[in-house]
């Protein structure tokens, strides 16, 4: 499942291009006064204006499986690394066989960067923006996690994530190129305990379009 264009929301265009364009290096694809569109590998992720709470979401980007530790490096020059678990940057999940690491972005979102080791992605050249393989993960948070999840099932036919979760609060769906992150209202986010809240955001997959 190819996650083709993420459409968020943002209360400044200015911060989040300096954001994504300066800091992560992601090329401009369109801009106006009330949006702007980056290249994120795979995905085109865009950003449009409101004048509602300041939204913020969880995304997450593969990277190349063999520049992990370069990217990791990138990014620390650039900004915070947030801690995982005992102040160890590192995630590790052993049943999704990946490794991650997370960071904020001028909207209070939390970024993430993961290399799935599944997955062929790599790379005989110096870590660069171009190892951002695609948007892998987005979070969408509902009310009612198992409605929504048979929704999807049943009327998009999305699967589960072989690999899981699919708990009564946190529901996995899609693949390893495209996963929906389904969370229950209130639902802390990993690693920072900021409890989810719900915004605007629109996903367009290989073949249609799902707005929540």
């Amino acid at each position: 499942m190819q996650i083709v264009e993420l459409t968020l929301k943002t209360t400044s265009i200015p911060k989040t291009k300096r954001f994504y364009h300066k800091t992560l290096e992601l090329p401009i694809v369109k801009e106006a006064e009330e949006m702007i569109s980056f290249q994120a590998g795979k995905t085109i992720l865009t950003f449009e204006t409101t004048d509602a709470e300041k939204p913020f979401y969880h995304i997450a980007f593969n990277i190349t499986n063999n520049r992990f530790s370069d990217s990791f490096e990138w990014m620390e020059q650039k900004l915070d690394i947030l801690p995982f678990e005992n102040n160890i940057p590192i995630a590790v999940y052993p049943n999704w066989n990946a490794e991650s690491f997370y960071f904020l972005d001028n909207n209070g979102s939390i970024l993430e960067f993961i290399v799935r080791f599944d997955l062929p992605y790599h790379s005989k050249k110096p870590f660069s923006v171009n190892d951002i393989v695609e948007i892998s993960e987005v979070g969408i948070v509902v009310d009612d996690v198992n409605a929504v999840a048979a929704q999807l099932s049943k009327q998009h036919n999305l699967p589960y994530f072989k690999k899981g979760p699919r708990l009564t609060d946190f529901i996995v769906m899609g693949n390893e190129d495209g996963l929906l992150l389904l969370s229950q209202n209130t639902r802390p986010w990993v690693p920072t305990n900021k409890p989810a809240q719900h915004f605007p955001v629109k996903i367009k997959l290989d073949k249609e379009v799902l707005e929540f």
